[in-house]
């Protein structure tokens, strides 16, 4: 699917060829540290989620993605414009089309995150209609140091009542009621939660619960506490549990909704904060 508008700009499916001219200017996001290059193959190769490219007299100069989570709603993400076509509305023209497409699809909530500290990117947010639901702090345990005493995976049989400890916590309502999982988040509905009790991801010590699993970009993989909830202490000793499990991981977050006295728990026994995001949503127009 092609749109053209008035000024020239094209946004259309991304295409291997569009690797290049891309990462010409991408591989110096970040002072060179962008994740972007090392995705790229996957994602252009991938054919559940999409991957949109907006060019200017044929020559790609920007690209996103959009991403369907499993609670029905789009993520969108991956948002660079080369630094020369800056201003002139090109992220704005990506982030509509993922919307079309999404509503097209029948999805009804969008989301997105941005760094605490990206204005420019909030402005941009702002003026395709999404607005801040949430804020997080991301978490990093340096070396992963197991202790397992008491920790237990949720079985199904266990269910209601940890689908109760997760939505019945501080953190849900603080975080509005989402997981992370791949720098993505989806609300926990009693249908997700199910889904995650039955894949295996859903843990609990005393009066703590959690969400986790393995991430991964290209050759990089995590291991990640999407989601905790509940007695500080308790959520502490749980999150140092499941994030020890592999010594070869390229990082251990936790991702705590900003305001829970977890996160003083987490400072106080070694955790770092590695950066704090904000969490924007816009639900389709009705009709």
């Amino acid at each position: 699917m092609e749109q053209r508008h008035a000024m020239g700009p094209i946004v259309r499916r991304a295409r291997p060829s569009d690797k290049e001219p891309l990462m010409s200017f991408i591989k110096d996001v970040w002072g060179g540290h962008d994740y972007i290059p090392s995705v790229w193959d996957e994602w252009v190769r991938d054919e559940t989620d999409m991957m949109y490219v907006v060019e200017l007299d044929g020559v790609p100069v920007g690209m996103n993605r959009l991403r369907f989570l499993d609670d029905s709603s789009a993520w969108f993400e991956g948002v660079r414009v080369h630094p020369l076509y800056r201003g002139r509305g090109l992220a704005t023209l990506l982030g509509e089309n993922s919307m079309d497409v999404a509503r097209r699809r029948g999805v009804k909530v969008f989301r997105l995150t941005s760094g605490s500290r990206n204005k420019t990117a909030h402005r941009q947010i702002a003026r395709i209609g999404f607005s801040e639901v949430a804020r997080f702090s991301v978490y990093k345990l340096g070396k992963a140091t197991p202790s397992g005493s008491g920790a237990e995976q949720v079985g199904i049989g266990a269910l209601d009542e940890a689908a109760e400890m997760v939505r019945g916590s501080p953190e849900f309502k603080a975080g509005h009621g989402v997981y992370w999982h791949n720098w993505g988040a989806a609300v926990m509905t009693p249908e997700v939660i199910r889904r995650l009790v039955e894949q295996g991801a859903v843990w609990r010590l005393g009066g703590a619960v959690a969400v986790a699993g393995l991430g991964s970009e290209g050759r990089d993989g995590w291991e990640e506490v999407g989601f905790i909830g509940g007695e500080p202490a308790d959520a502490v000793m749980l999150a140092r549990f499941i994030l020890g499990g592999r010594k070869d991981a390229a990082g251990r977050w936790v991702f705590v909704p900003q305001g829970s006295p977890i996160v003083h728990a987490l400072r106080t026994s070694g955790f770092r904060r590695h950066f704090s995001n904000i969490l924007f949503e816009r639900k389709a127009a009705k009709g």
